[in-house]
């Protein structure tokens, strides 16, 4: 029973959170004139697959394959955030993080695009990673070397990557001969393969088999989930990571290399930040476009890391949240005739009730420590 409440009592937060996210999203849709309940059906036929209306032609199995695709990055890049804050580290960067990988996974799929399939396709990957890596590694360095806080300069290294990628694909050298705001596609031993073959007249749950676009990224991206959770819980360097967040100065009393472990941490965060984004290049878009201007998975990953409190088990399930909600607004919108910026305003909200609690938890121990201590009761003579 005591295991049961403590898990409860683990779940009481995040689910909390939603809950509340979408008590406030219905009174906001009521307020401005629209039906919360059709706004919410529409969110769970698009996400889901469930409770699709008959009269709108909705297909659940698509839907549920478009869920996961979105979901499957956000694996990855929660990942690329939870690392760090188990040590006590903001990585605000994820999206910068993977911006880099996409970049890297787009220049060598196309500079080596005549090379084999068994060849190339983990070059990409590999240099995604890297690239995530070192991008991450920066912060990672000024922090352990020179103190500079990682929240801004992750920040910052976001606006670099942004930047760069606009740089390289609107006049820039990855630009594609006869397009615009996009580079050349991959080469075609690049991509990762689909679950289902685009077979011509292959006929799947109504549609064409090609229109299912999951692919076999989404078992890297559960095999890093499992990767994390070993990381952290099974290897002597999980317990520095989660040493260093409790408390550096113990950390250091007890042989940690502090400045080396946050090095690590961030190298690592950022690694799988870069994997996140060489297989949103290698199973989705097969090249960059203006698209990862304006990408927002690295900023979810923040959310999606801090409602799953830090576990893979909880990023999983908030990645499963977040993906469906992405998937579901298009459906919602056209529906229902709710603007699918509902989306945006309940990851907000979610976020906001998740920080809200985290700030009392937070709070109540510093006000512990400034209450001035009770005198002893004084001893009385007989």
């Amino acid at each position: 029973m005591a295991a049961l409440r403590r898990i409860a009592g683990g779940f009481a937060v995040p689910l909390g959170s939603v809950v509340f996210a979408f008590i406030v999203g219905g009174l906001i849709v009521a307020v401005t004139g629209g039906n919360p309940f059709a706004a919410y059906q529409g969110l769970l036929c698009g996400g889901l697959g469930i409770a699709c209306s008959t009269t709108t032609g909705e297909n659940p199995a698509l839907q549920i394959s478009t869920t996961i695709v979105f979901f499957t990055p956000l694996l990855m890049t929660g990942v690329a955030v939870a690392l760090p804050f188990r040590a006590g580290l903001f990585n605000i960067g994820a999206e910068g993080q993977l911006l880099a990988g996409s970049v890297a996974c787009t220049i060598i799929g196309i500079k080596f695009s005549s090379l084999p399939a068994p060849i190339l396709l983990p070059m990409v990957l590999i240099g995604g990673t890297l690239a995530g890596a070192i991008w991450a590694g920066v912060p990672g360095v000024l922090k352990a070397t020179i103190g500079a806080h990682e929240v801004v300069t992750t920040i910052m290294l976001n606006y670099i990557a942004q930047w760069l990628v606009r740089y390289l694909i609107v006049g820039g050298p990855l630009q594609a001969a006869h397009g615009f705001s996009a580079s050349s596609p991959i080469g075609a031993g690049a991509r990762l393969p689909l679950f289902l073959p685009n077979t011509p007249g292959l006929v799947i749950f109504g549609l064409p088999a090609g229109v299912y676009r999951v692919h076999t990224g989404l078992l890297i991206g559960l095999v890093a989930l499992v990767a994390f959770a070993l990381l952290l819980w099974r290897t002597s360097l999980g317990y520095e990571i989660r040493a260093v967040g409790q408390s550096q100065r113990a950390a250091r009393y007890g042989g940690i290399n502090v400045a080396r472990t946050i090095i690590i941490t961030m190298l690592i965060a950022g690694a799988f930040s870069g994997l996140a984004g060489a297989i949103q290049i290698a199973g989705v878009d097969h090249n960059l476009t203006d698209k990862y201007f304006n990408d927002t998975t690295g900023f979810d990953a923040i959310a999606v890391a801090l409602l799953g409190l830090g576990s893979a088990v909880g990023i999983l399930f908030a990645s499963i949240l977040f993906g469906a909600l992405h998937a579901g607004g298009s459906v919602m919108q056209a529906d229902a005739g709710i603007s699918s910026s509902l989306v945006q305003i309940l990851q907000a909200l979610i976020l906001f009730s998740i920080a809200a609690n985290f700030l009392r938890v937070l709070r109540f121990p510093t006000i512990g420590l400034r209450r001035p201590a009770k005198a002893p009761p004084s001893a009385t003579t007989p």
